[in-house]
């Protein structure tokens, strides 16, 4: 193994991270550039690897929109209305064809009411992340990439830390032998993104710090099938510093995916398996922790008719032990969208429905039925407040998408949610329970109205804003103080790919 590739992969050497990100801070303000972002094949327009979520609308990742025509728009080929501003890529033009820069610059403020529907649990505060990657490379066959971030909140209420305060992580650490993109084999070893199916298994992007997985990922690529082959280990964020994975925390999976079965379809089959050395094993009941090995089996399915007409469907199978309990779980979704290409504004109306099955009788039966997320993001498609996470949950999503202009989205949706068993918990994005029934009172959640927009200025620049209103059901109104709540933010990403994005 060369001494580089030997030397970057050994992530775990304080020495080694303290040089990449010296390496990386004087790249950045060496060149006395604003700092600004980086995103990888794999989170290209928000939900799978290659092709993007042909249903959930445009809030998922809004980053992943810039450096090309953007999957939320109908990418109209007209020119922007403020001219483009790419530091990186000038200077990228400057350096030897070996070595290629990108940086992201993220500002977002936020605020929001009754948090946990807690009366009077209420904060505004802004955030700031700013990533800066450099990617060695030699010819199309080999690179190495590290990627620096720090993520930052200000007048934010105590006590401060992850996922918003994240000061000088090391976000990217790899190698990589091959192409996604180009090369029907390649390999990726070290700290990387990892995001084959946005539902169970992503890098949840709208966060501050996102998420970043210490892994060897195996890609093969055919003309119609594709097969990525992965060990992984998630990072546990720290506020300060290098961050570092949980030992025996870990994540398998093999993930494939068959295009054309129909035309224009994929067909995605996936086998994953989680190991945990303490997971919580009821936490609609306590805190107690147990051993877990949980199996998921699933298969995805996604078209496309008449460049107009998106369909796609997901059913997920769970099994395993957690603690002493034996996991039998399953979760689907589907949905559908159609755009009218040809009317003003070009209106696009989508609907989809996510389920996830919880626990009816979580103190005495001994099974573990409520579904593990494992590592997912349901921002947008579970609403833009990031209330609920795919557990114990029936959500219906009924939207639509207007165009008032070649670079302009307004999007609104409404989103209502039941329990699965009305006395298992409320659960968020992270699997953690967030109110509990000991009494059957009734299943409905409650009901959600976002409305959002974003604006592309230029080629790498764009802003937006959004606004999100919940009001509580039978399920919560009697064990929470508070039974709306409110969110909202205004949002400004500025990235540039560098020679990418040429």
């Amino acid at each position: 193994m060369p001494i580089a590739l030997y030397t970057l992969l050994s992530f775990s050497s304080r020495r080694l991270q303290q040089s990449l990100l010296a390496v990386l801070f004087l790249l950045a303000f060496g060149s006395a550039l604003p700092l600004l972002a980086q995103d990888d094949l794999t989170t290209q327009n928000a939900t799978t690897a290659i092709d993007g979520a042909w249903i959930t609308g445009p809030a998922s990742n809004p980053l992943s929109y810039l450096n090309g025509p953007a999957f939320r728009t109908t990418a109209s080929a007209g020119r922007y209305d403020a001219p483009d501003f790419a530091p990186v890529a000038d200077l990228d033009s400057k350096l030897p064809k070996w070595i290629a820069l990108q940086a992201e610059e993220r500002f977002r403020a936020e605020g929001f009411s009754n948090s946990g529907f807690k009366s009077g649990s209420d904060d505004s505060y802004v955030l700031n992340r700013f990533r800066i990657q450099a990617d060695i490379k030699t010819g199309t066959w080999f690179r190495l990439t590290a990627q620096a971030q720090d993520g930052r909140p200000g007048s934010q209420n105590p006590p401060l830390g992850p996922p918003n305060m994240v000061r000088w992580d090391l976000k990217l650490a790899y190698a990589e032998l091959g192409a996604p993109d180009k090369h029907w084999f390649s390999l990726r070893v070290g700290r990387q993104l990892i995001n084959y199916n946005n539902t169970i298994l992503s890098n949840s992007e709208w966060r501050n710090q996102g998420r970043s997985y210490d892994a060897a990922v195996l890609n093969l690529n055919g003309k119609r099938s594709h097969l990525g082959i992965f060990a992984a280990s998630v990072v546990i964020p720290r506020s300060i510093g290098v961050s570092h994975h949980l030992a025996g925390n870990n994540i398998y999976g093999i993930y494939g995916r068959i295009d054309n079965l129909l035309p224009h379809t994929a067909l995605e089959p996936f086998v994953l398996w989680r190991v945990q050395p303490a997971a919580v094993v009821e936490p609609a009941l306590s805190k107690s922790t147990g051993k877990q090995s949980m199996r998921a089996f699933g298969l995805r399915f996604k078209g496309r008719a008449d460049g107009a007409f998106d369909y796609s469907g997901e059913v997920i199978v769970e099994s395993g032990r957690v603690g002493s309990e034996t996991i039998r779980a399953w979760a689907a979704q589907a949905g559908a969208a159609y755009q009218f290409l040809k009317s003003a504004g070009k209106p696009r109306i989508f609907t989809q429905y996510d389920f996830a099955s919880g626990n009816s009788s979580p103190a005495t039966n001994g099974t573990h039925s409520t579904f593990d997320t494992v590592y997912s993001t349901s921002h947008d498609r579970l609403g833009i407040a990031d209330l609920f996470g795919w557990q114990n949950i029936k959500a219906f999503r009924l939207g639509g998408t207007l165009e008032p202009h070649r670079r302009l989205t307004v999007s609104a949706q409404a989103l209502d949610f039941h329990a699965a068993s009305a006395l298992d918990a409320v659960y968020n994005s992270s699997g953690a329970a967030i109110a509990a029934n000991k009494t059957a009172t009734g299943s409905h959640i409650g009901q959600e109205l976002d409305g959002y927009t974003w604006y592309e200025l230029n080629r790498h620049f764009n802003l937006g804003g959004g606004y999100a209103w919940f009001g509580a059901g039978s399920f919560l109104s009697h064990i929470a103080t508070a039974h709306t709540y409110n969110y909202w933010y205004i949002a400004l990403n500025f990235k540039d790919n560098g020679k990418k994005a040429k």
